[in-house]
């Protein structure tokens, strides 16, 4: 009798133990998941493999672009939030593939590809070189709800596991004005695009 009754109290402590640990184990997801780096805007977030500063943060209704005497609009059903920053590679020559905005209830937006085909600075389609910064273009459309106490994430893919990925917070004491609309057009010299607020 008293060996079936420490069998079965072995056998309840074991099942509690094996539920603690699969309820507090993190999972897979979390283990492999990449490695945040944190940072503000106006400053510069430094990883191992590359470096961003977010300089200016702009809130649109409508963008404009304007190449060879010809615009073009591009409205959204939310808000186009568009960061001026720069970007460095450190040791080789990189391509920053994966930039995301985390909204405050958790939801990731993708970067817009409504301006992939825009010539020079838009974030993918820059290749970094070791220590030359370059001006870099992030533009999201994104629900207004989503913007106030979000966050930038940028990271050399998507898809690399242990991967570092820079969390960069917006300054949230500045309360950023929606415009009704911005007017981004080809630049001349170091920086490839201007911006015009209206």
């Amino acid at each position: 009798m008293m060996a079936v009754l420490r069998s079965i109290l072995l056998l309840g402590l074991g099942a509690l133990v094996l539920f603690v640990m699969q309820h507090n184990t993190p999972g897979y997801g979390d283990i492999t998941s990449p490695i945040a780096i944190r940072g503000k805007a106006g400053e510069r977030v430094e990883g191992h493999a590359f470096a961003y500063g977010a300089a200016n943060v702009h809130l649109a209704r409508v963008v404009k672009t304007e190449s060879f005497g010809r615009v073009r609009d591009y409205s959204s059903s939310g808000v186009w939030l568009i960061i001026e920053g720069a970007a460095v590679a450190k040791k080789e020559s990189l391509t920053l593939l994966s930039a995301e905005w985390l909204s405050p209830g958790g939801i990731r937006y993708a970067l817009s590809q409504r301006f992939s085909t825009m010539r020079g600075g838009y974030l993918p389609t820059e290749r970094l070189e070791p220590g030359l910064p370059k001006p870099v273009l992030i533009a999201f459309e994104l629900p207004e709800t989503a913007i106030k106490g979000g966050r930038l994430l940028i990271a050399r893919s998507a898809l690399t596991p242990l991967g570092e990925e820079l969390w960069i917070d917006l300054d949230q004491k500045a309360q950023l004005e929606i415009k009704p609309s911005i007017t981004l057009a080809r630049g001349s010299g170091s920086m490839p695009w201007t911006l015009a607020a209206k």
